[in-house]
């Protein structure tokens, strides 16, 4: 397939009179596929393969995370979006957890945020095409780098930095820890990070335009959130300009811990195999103006990590 065939799309609800109102507002630009049974979607991706697949949350038989789950995991290529009319923090941390969402969009939702979710996605899929269409070499999977998994831990609680240092100490990787919002700072700059273990507050400082700013500057580094905090604004917000990786509660269990750490350890490598192959994420931009602010003042302290990676 190359880069210049038609993106296809997957809607998946069911409710007919949504599918066919999606259908009409996205069959111009995309190649658009319409399924109201969710039960019927995996026999049909064996024979209709798809780009880009967007699933309502609450469908009989079924639940839009769980379906998205079982195309991560035969279809991991595929960018996965998320539809759902209610504030339902565990189905927000199932998708994330299990589907690996791109996005979660909230019904009723506006026709532009739908309309540029899926412009972002659809970039994605015509420039992972260019890659694969490349010469063999190119696209050629390259021996990883000869140095551990690097973990930043960002969190002030003992228990916390006690079962990461175990847990890492048994996977090999490399354990960075900090307890402080200048200290991520100075190791982001200064360190080869690929996995970033954090709290969303420090104290007084609330680290989520860090959070936002590390998937524009770094897409590549894998953000895994612990935290007490229970709120599903706060988590769609982290999912959509974030691109967080995992979302976990605190208290921590540490078979959850594990089980995130180890999916990331396994991205990261792959991606070490392809270097130059393009990122599957793409955070949204924040909307909010002080948002936008703190992330441009974050990019500022970054500096010395923008200067490594464009190097």
């Amino acid at each position: 397939m190359t880069s210049s065939d038609p993106v296809r799309i997957l809607f998946v609800d069911d409710e007919e009179r949504i599918l066919r109102s999606l259908s009409l507002q996205f069959r111009r630009q995309y190649q658009v596929i319409t399924e109201s049974n969710p039960a019927r979607v995996m026999e049909r991706l064996k024979t209709e393969p798809v780009d880009i697949v967007v699933s309502d949350q609450r469908m009989p038989q079924i639940s839009g995370s769980q379906l998205l789950s079982q195309v991560q995991h035969a279809y991991p290529d595929s960018l996965r979006i998320l539809l759902t009319g209610y504030s339902d923090l565990d189905a927000a941390v199932d998708a994330l957890n299990s589907g690996g969402i791109f996005r979660y969009l909230t019904k009723p939702w506006e026709q532009r945020d739908m309309a540029d979710t899926l412009a972002q996605a659809a970039e994605i899929v015509r420039h992972r095409r260019r890659f694969l269409g490349q010469s063999p070499a190119a696209a050629a999977h390259t021996p990883a780098r000869a140095r551990q998994v690097c973990l930043l831990l960002v969190d002030e609680e003992a228990e916390t930095l006690a079962l990461s240092r175990d847990i890492c100490g048994r996977l090999g990787i490399q354990l960075q820890a900090v307890s402080t919002l200048d200290g991520a700072l100075a190791k982001l700059n200064e360190e080869d990070v690929d996995i970033l273990l954090s709290d969303i507050r420090l104290g007084s400082d609330d680290l989520r335009p860090l959070l936002m700013t590390l998937a524009q500057a770094h897409p590549q580094l894998l953000s895994i959130v612990v935290t007490p905090f229970q709120d599903t604004q706060l988590l769609l917000k982290l999912i959509n300009q974030a691109q967080i990786f995992r979302y976990l509660p605190k208290p921590i269990r540490r078979g959850m811990l594990e089980r995130a750490i180890k999916t990331a350890v396994v991205q990261v490598e792959q991606a070490w195999q392809q270097p130059s192959a393009p990122s599957l994420r793409q955070a949204e931009t924040p909307r909010a103006a002080e948002e936008q602010s703190r992330v441009s003042n974050f990019m500022g302290m970054l500096g010395r990590l923008r200067q490594r990676l464009t190097a």
